[in-house]
């Protein structure tokens, strides 16, 4: 049975609440986070068909679009810290970390360097939710009841833990171990970011962020969204004949490129073994605490 697609008339979130709903899909995907990348894979393609369709020639650069990226484990060091005066904890973390090579993201890997927050941070009005849901908000810079520090390792962040159901809650799952993760939103500045390859491999380096929206813990990191990501790969593709970076030795013969459709199957793939990797976590955990 084909995918439900996007009808002429239909948003983007209708079309989403659709798919996502639709028997077929649900049969197909039962994980709800892969059903929800296919969904979005589904929309995507349809916008590009249309843009295709309606702008014949070269195709213009894509709208800079919301990301959105993961650390879990000891790389975000996320901790509650409590406080002496009597008032509510503070939660303690990275939102990003600088020079890290990521995981493979579909055909590339993606790192980011040091100052790359350094104008959004001091312009956003950048909230701290909690599994990006907006109902549930931890902290805001506006109100001073989130803080932001870059520093030589990365974008750390300080949360005044708020004395709500969602506060206590937060700080008490974080304490347990049961939330491990944290994710982070933003937008990139136009020419923020710059693609490389050696030995290789594909490398996008994130040079500045124009727009921070919202950091905080997430109880699952779901695979990071890198679907602009990949568009952006495309159109490096596309301008492979054009010299590359420094650190990319142009006298190389070129490397076989990764089509767009291999670069979504490798981001389903990863995405697969994160959740794997969380599972085997989960079992470590659930052992150790039989043990105990």
């Amino acid at each position: 049975m084909p995918l439900p697609t996007p009808k002429s008339d239909e948003e983007h979130d209708e079309f989403m609440d659709r798919c996502m709903a639709d028997p077929i899909m649900n049969e197909e995907y039962d994980d709800n986070d892969q059903r929800l990348a296919v969904c979005q894979t589904q929309w995507d393609e349809a916008q590009e068909s249309d843009e295709s369709k309606a702008a014949p020639g070269p195709k213009p650069a894509p709208v800079r679009a919301v990301e959105r990226r993961i650390l879990s484990g000891d790389d975000m060091e996320l901790r509650v810290v409590d406080s002496k005066d009597g008032k509510p904890p503070h939660i303690h973390g990275y939102a990003a970390r600088f020079n890290r090579e990521s995981v493979d993201l579909g055909g590339f890997v993606e790192q980011i360097r040091p100052g790359a927050f350094t104008k959004a941070a001091e312009k956003s009005d950048v909230r701290a939710l909690k599994n990006h849901n907006a109902d549930l908000v931890l902290g805001r810079t506006t109100a001073k009841t989130l803080k932001l520090a870059e520093n030589s390792r990365g974008l750390k962040f300080d949360i005044a833990a708020p004395d709500t159901t969602t506060g206590r809650d937060t700080v008490e799952e974080i304490r347990r171990g049961d939330i491990t993760g944290c994710s982070f939103s933003f937008m990139l500045a136009d020419g923020g970011d710059e693609w490389t390859e050696k030995n290789g491999v594909v490398m996008r380096t994130i040079l500045e962020v124009d727009e921070l929206f919202d950091v905080g813990p997430v109880t699952f990191p779901a695979y990071p969204d890198t679907s602009v990501a990949v568009r952006s790969l495309e159109r490096f593709q596309e301008t492979r004949q054009a010299p590359l970076s420094p650190e990319a030795p142009p006298a190389e013969p070129a490397t076989p490129t990764v089509s767009l459709d291999d670069a979504r199957k490798r981001v389903a793939e990863a995405k697969h073994r994160e959740q794997d990797a969380h599972c085997r976590e989960a079992l470590r955990d659930h052992a150790a605490q039989a043990k105990a």
